[in-house]
């Protein structure tokens, strides 16, 4: 996951702004130039006069954001008093840069006056009026929201999950759920999960209801549809279509894939598959094949070794470029995986916290994937134009974290049979992802519409409903303990259009180049076809000129299809 940029970290959004000029608007007559004394002077057309305008908002915002993604970086690998401390006053001077009634009102003679032609700096311009407006007319509510998110993830970083009273990391939960056979030993791995849930979830429903007031001010009727307007220009009905399409062209597999993980636990646990429960789910039952792949994996330094290789195979030699590493657990570091793009072109940083497994190398390369985005785009960009879209940088880095099965990563560890079938394991990930996905979309969807409602019974119901989890489980607030309702509202659906996007890049790639980690030619091709562009570019120009056509979902469900029912 790439942590906030800084289009999503400072709400620079999408809205339309009022019109607030008291004079009717009038088109101004075309004119190339005019007369003073004798003297002919061009007259700067709209374009002109926002890009002059941009790129003097650009001298002082660039430096800025990224002293505020450090703050973050500090605060994320360090969860201190003092690091928040310095993070919340780094974000409230960028809350405070958007607070410029001179500036605003430039933009808004520009809107006022016809706006740009440029579709680019069409949408920059609507950016920059919007952050700038919301910079003004809800600084306190921005301010306001930031510390009490940063309130929240101090909150969480600093809790110790224990068992029996000793304690654990997340890294040694999810080895517990992976192999660990004792139920009883799993119910309290499941439940020291939980209880960080618990400890935050009443704090995240009062941030939730923070968020839906400052939407509703802005016009909309919850922050979710906001976000999905303002920062990835998708309409909710686009949304409910697309995962409505995928859903029913992958629908059979999907089933095959859930009633073989009954069958194998129910067997593994020697109970009926209607007497499974949450805490069973994870355990690589059977002959999973990634049980084979831990196996291999002797210690956290080698998932390390894997990534380097799989990149230095792509013509990328990790330890040359601009990306600082902080990879394994300690206490009072942020138990997730981000990669923060401090500075495009120059700066970019991972934390993760690794142990020895497949999901660990994927982790790795996945937040990889992100970096070397960041620091291969093109830093004389418009500052504006170096961020990498969302989307993109995100099917980028899932691109990446397939590889340890699409390029055979371990192979070399494994039975040429173990890694056929490790590689097909794909195809029952992917399955499983489009009902991990749905669940948890439809869940923040109807959580932004109504948090007074029983979010441990929603939570529930989603599992029942997209997973075929036991109307018998326990309600809990697991909810509250996936990190992108706190950090990354509304971002999970970016996710799931990522997913279709990497499986066609993917294709696209591969028909060119080959497997991408044993060609070295890879990192040339990536970096002059792709990572240079930046934010310039839009997802589909850049998928239509690697693969030929815009995004669909036919590669994605495709895939899913012929690994499942092979």
């Amino acid at each position: 996951m790439k942590i906030n940029n800084f289009m999503q970290n400072f709400k620079i959004n999408n809205t339309k702004t009022e019109n607030k000029n008291p004079y009717p608007k009038t088109k101004p007559m075309p004119m190339d130039s005019v007369s003073f004394s004798g003297v002919t002077a061009p007259i700067k057309t709209n374009d002109e006069k926002f890009v002059e305008l941009r790129e003097e908002i650009s001298k002082d915002m660039e430096p800025l954001m990224s002293k505020s993604e450090e703050a973050c970086w500090d605060f994320y690998t360090e969860s201190s008093e003092e690091n928040l401390a310095k993070m919340n006053a780094a974000q409230d001077k960028a809350t405070e840069f958007y607070d410029n009634p001179e500036i605003y009102s430039k933009l808004k003679e520009i809107n006022d006056n016809g706006g740009v032609e440029d579709k680019k700096l069409q949408k920059q311009l609507r950016n920059l009026t919007s952050a700038f407006g919301d910079g003004i007319e809800f600084k306190e509510e921005m301010k306001a929201m930031n510390e009490k998110e940063n309130e929240i993830s101090q909150k969480l970083n600093s809790y110790q999950m224990t068992i029996d009273d000793k304690p654990v990391s997340k890294a040694e939960i999810s080895k517990i759920m992976e192999t660990e056979k004792n139920p009883e030993i799993r119910k309290k791995a499941s439940e020291a999960k939980i209880k960080s849930g618990d400890l935050i979830a009443d704090d995240l429903v009062e941030l939730v209801k923070m968020r839906n007031d400052f939407a509703k001010k802005k016009g909309y009727d919850n922050y979710f549809d906001m976000k999905l307007k303002e920062d990835y220009d998708i309409e909710p009905d686009e949304l409910n279509k697309l995962l409505d399409d995928v859903a029913q062209n992958t629908k059979n597999s999907n089933e095959k894939v859930m009633n073989n993980i009954k069958k194998d636990l129910s067997e593994a646990f020697g109970i009926k598959p209607e007497e499974l429960r949450n805490y069973h789910y994870g355990y690589l039952a059977g002959e999973d094949p990634e049980k084979l792949v831990n196996d291999q994996i002797k210690t956290k330094e080698e998932v390390v070794e894997i990534s380097k290789k799989a990149y230095a195979g792509m013509g990328y030699d990790i330890d040359k470029l601009p990306i600082k590493l902080d990879l394994f657990p300690r206490e009072n570091k942020n138990t997730h995986g981000f990669s923060f793009p401090i500075k495009p072109g120059k700066d970019a940083r991972i934390l993760a916290n690794l142990t020895n497994n497949a999901s660990s190398v994927d982790t790795l390369m996945h937040e990889l994937g992100h970096s070397v985005f960041t620091v291969k785009t093109d830093d004389t960009l418009p500052y504006m134009e170096q961020d990498t879209t969302s989307t993109m940088t995100e099917a980028v880095a899932m691109m990446m974290g397939d590889m340890i099965r699409t390029e055979g990563l371990v192979k070399d560890k494994l039975t040429p049979e173990v890694n056929e079938k490790f590689a097909k394991s794909l195809g029952k990930e992917e399955s499983t992802f489009v009902g991990s996905s749905m669940a948890i979309i439809d869940f923040e969807r109807n959580m932004y519409k109504n948090p007074d409602q029983d979010l441990k019974q929603l939570w529930k119901d989603m599992g029942v409903k997209y997973k075929g989890r036991s109307e018998q489980d326990e309600a809990t607030n697991e909810w509250a303990t996936i990190p992108h309702y706190l950090s990354h509202p509304a971002y999970y659906q970016n996710y799931f259009r990522a997913s279709l996007i990497k499986a066609q890049l993917y294709d696209g790639l591969t028909e060119k180049l080959g497997k991408l980690t044993e060609n070295k030619d890879t990192a040339k091709y990536l970096d002059e076809n792709l990572f240079k562009y930046g934010g310039s570019k839009t997802d589909d120009e850049l998928l239509t000129e690697i693969t030929g056509k815009p995004l669909d979902a036919e590669a994605f469900c495709n895939r899913i299809n012929k690994l499942v029912q092979e």
